[in-house]
């Protein structure tokens, strides 16, 4: 079945509220006087939010006798960063106002500005207000901030936001990079959905952090996924009822993840190459490449793997001829030269070796996916949108679909693959690639193909 925004709040267990509507805004006080046991705030944007909804929040809060004990508004230019040395600045601010603790912080932005206030709030104890700008993300709902912490990039625990205001005449105006980013964000489900399948049935036989499938998370985020896209294919147009959707399903994939407490139900492989990508900094002109068109690029490169992945009928691509299971002194070798000189190195190195299989469970994923190819390759193919589909599906609706258009080469992407599987310890496709002994095979296929990555 597919459940409808309203239901999926019910299955939240942080979020109170969502309001989705023709101005929401106005909203707002009576949102704080229901849900919080303070009236005191402080407002948290950026210059260009301040402009598209913080004046007029501001205006609506003091008409109501709202106390705004402090406003801190962070640059339109350079765009901001998901760095948590901002967390670090925004606790000492918001600790420094007369009111604290007894406030409430109103983050007023896109994704990353929410993730900032909502790790501070966390670590202020507080709870917070959220007032969504544009449909450039899932994370306005989940719980976990998505972050870079020591060069890494990772989701830190904290609550979601108490109660959300979505005004979509204030999001239907966004520009439309953000809306665009937001569709490649929700387009990248379809991954999220293979690799949990493909984790699903690897967790049968012990493969590490490869978790089943929760029947109602997994139908809160796939079952319309289709049918949001080709809703929302005009969102980066401004088109009202595209926005409506694209938010509509974005929010509901993020209570996913709050009712899962993780982000297994939304991310895979194409969120590991955004991840090595968003440690780098990729930009293009100076300008920061977005969450989502990182991810949008990760999604292109992840559906080309698993159809090569699955491709033959008759079973998994042949075993590499040279391939050999690296040890664990080997593999941490290959590892720490991929990263060194990363920040983030001694973390991806723990990341890395937590998932090495051992020989019982390697035997046991090997032969149980090459014993059930059939079942399992129907099930992913069916759930897959062939790759033409998809190119065709994200160029129409404004995201990039090629790896030029956010500053790097074909080859660079093929390559990422390698650091992507690294990463993260979460079962995916490139896993069980790696498991199997024809990772390097596929990535062959990927780089002679005329199909891919063009």
């Amino acid at each position: 079945m597919n459940h409808s925004l309203s239901d999926c709040i019910k299955f939240a267990d942080e979020t109170e509220d969502l309001v989705l509507k023709k101005n929401a805004i106005s909203d707002i006080a009576g949102q704080l006087k229901k849900y919080f046991s303070h009236e005191t705030v402080c407002i948290i944007a950026d210059e260009n939010t301040q402009i598209a909804a913080g004046k007029k929040a501001e205006e609506i809060l003091r008409n109501a006798g709202v106390r705004i004990d402090g406003i801190h508004i962070f640059p339109g230019t350079p765009r901001l960063n998901a760095e948590y040395d901002h967390v670090r600045f925004l606790k000492q601010w918001i600790s420094s106002l007369p009111s604290f603790p007894s406030i409430v912080p109103i983050a007023i932005g896109a994704g990353t500005l929410n993730d900032l206030v909502k790790r501070s709030s966390f670590e202020l104890d507080l709870q917070y207000l959220c007032i969504p700008t544009a449909t450039s993300v899932d994370g306005f709902t989940p719980n976990g901030a998505s972050l870079l912490m020591d060069g890494f990039k990772q989701t830190l625990p904290c609550p979601a936001p108490k109660t959300l205001i979505a005004d979509t005449d204030i999001i239907v105006n966004a520009p439309s990079y953000l809306s665009s980013s937001g569709f490649g964000d929700l387009a990248s489900k379809i991954i999220a959905g293979t690799d949990w399948m493909i984790a699903d049935k690897a967790g049968r036989y012990g493969a590490s952090e490869a978790h089943a499938i929760v029947p109602i998370a997994w139908e809160m985020v796939q079952n319309g996924l289709l049918e949001s896209l080709q809703k929302s294919i005009n969102a980066s147009r401004g088109d009202a009822d595209g926005v409506n959707a694209l938010f509509e399903k974005l929010s509901i994939t993020g209570f996913a993840m709050q009712y899962m407490k993780n982000s297994r139900p939304v991310s895979g492989a194409e969120h590991l190459w955004s991840h090595v990508w968003e440690m780098e900094t990729l930009s293009v002109n100076g300008v920061p490449v977005t969450h989502g068109h990182k991810v949008t690029i990760g999604t292109l490169a992840a559906t080309a793997f698993t159809e090569i992945f699955f491709r033959d009928p008759d079973g998994p691509p042949a075993v590499s001829k040279d391939f050999v299971l690296p040890g664990i002194e080997e593999r941490k070798t290959e590892v720490s030269n991929a990263f060194k000189g990363s920040r983030a190195h001694d973390k991806i190195i723990e990341a890395s070796m937590a998932k090495l299989p051992d020989e019982k469970t390697l035997k046991l994923t090997n032969k149980g996916f090459r014993d059930t190819w059939k079942e399992i390759r129907d099930r992913v193919l069916e759930k897959l949108l062939p790759y033409k589909e998809l190119k065709d599906l994200l160029f129409k609706a404004g995201c990039p679909v090629t790896p030029k258009e956010i500053g790097i080469s074909r080859d660079y992407v093929i390559a990422t693959a390698r650091r992507a599987q690294m990463i993260r310890n979460k079962y995916c496709i490139l896993d069980l690639s790696w498991n199997m002994g024809n990772f390097e095979s596929i990535l062959s296929e990927m780089e002679k193909s005329d199909l891919y990555l063009y």
